[in-house]
C-alpha cells in the first residue's frame, strides 16, 4: 500500500517530532542525504582537510610554520647573539692537536689571515680547519677536509699554499674552493661560533656558504 507524503503532511504538520521522522525516513528510501547531514558531513571533511595541510606545510616549509619552535642547540648554533643563549654553548669546543682547549684570544694573537688552522673536537674524532681572516678574526665557518671526489682526507699544504688531495690530486685554496681537479665542488663547511674566549664546532653547514 502507497501512502503520498504530500497527503499526510497537513496531519503532522501538528506534530513536527514526527512529522520530521517521517520525512527523514522517507527521503533516506528515496537515497538521498538530508541537507543538515550533507552539511556536516563537508564541514567535517573541510576540517580534515585544512590540519593535514597545515601538518603539510609545517615539514615541508619549517620557516613558514610558527608551531614547531627551534630546539636550543639549533636556535644558538645559527644566532648565537639571541638573548636565550646567553649562558649556552652549542657544539664542540675546539681543540688543538695535543686536545688542549684553543682560546680565541690567544689563537688570534699569533694567527695569519690566509692560513688554515687545524682542530679538532667533534664527535667522530675528524678534523676541520679554522679559517682566519683579515682582523684577523676566525671566520664562522671552518673547514671540513673531505674531498668532494671521491672522499679522501686532503691536508693543508704550507709551502703549496693549498689543501691537496693524496688520491687523486684535486686542489683546494685556503677557504676551500676548487683550483685543480678532478674535484669539481667546494670542500665542505661546518658552523663555527666563538663565544665567551670559546671556539666551538657545529656540525652543521652554515645557512649560506659564503664563498
Amino acid at each position: 500500500m502507497y501512502i503520498n507524503p504530500n497527503a499526510i503532511a497537513p496531519y503532522y504538520s501538528s506534530r513536527p517530532f514526527l512529522g520530521n521522522r517521517i520525512m527523514r525516513e522517507h527521503s533516506s528510501t528515496n537515497g538521498k542525504i538530508p541537507a543538515r547531514i550533507k552539511t556536516r558531513r563537508d564541514f567535517l571533511t573541510y576540517m580534515l582537510g585544512t590540519t593535514v595541510a597545515s601538518v603539510a606545510i609545517g615539514y615541508l616549509f619549517p620557516k613558514v610554520s610558527q608551531s614547531r619552535e627551534l630546539d636550543l642547540e639549533t636556535l644558538c648554533s645559527l644566532y648565537p647573539k639571541n638573548s636565550r643563549c646567553q649562558n649556552y654553548l652549542p657544539g664542540s669546543v675546539a681543540l688543538a692537536k695535543d686536545d688542549k682547549e684553543i682560546e680565541a684570544n690567544a689563537l688570534l694573537a699569533s694567527a695569519k689571515p690566509g692560513i688554515p688552522i687545524l682542530v679538532k673536537g667533534l664527535p667522530d674524532r675528524s678534523v676541520d680547519y679554522l679559517i682566519i681572516q683579515d682582523g684577523p678574526q676566525i671566520a664562522e665557518y671552518a673547514i671540513s677536509p673531505i674531498c668532494t671526489h671521491l672522499g679522501c682526507t686532503v691536508e693543508w699544504d704550507l709551502e703549496k699554499n693549498y689543501f691537496i688531495c693524496p688520491c687523486h690530486g684535486s686542489q683546494y685554496d685556503s677557504q676551500g674552493r676548487v683550483v685543480h681537479g678532478p674535484a669539481k665542488r667546494s670542500l665542505p663547511l661546518i658552523t663555527i661560533v666563538v663565544k665567551q674566549n670559546q671556539i666551538r664546532l657545529v656540525d652543521r653547514k652554515p645557512a649560506v656558504d659564503p664563498r
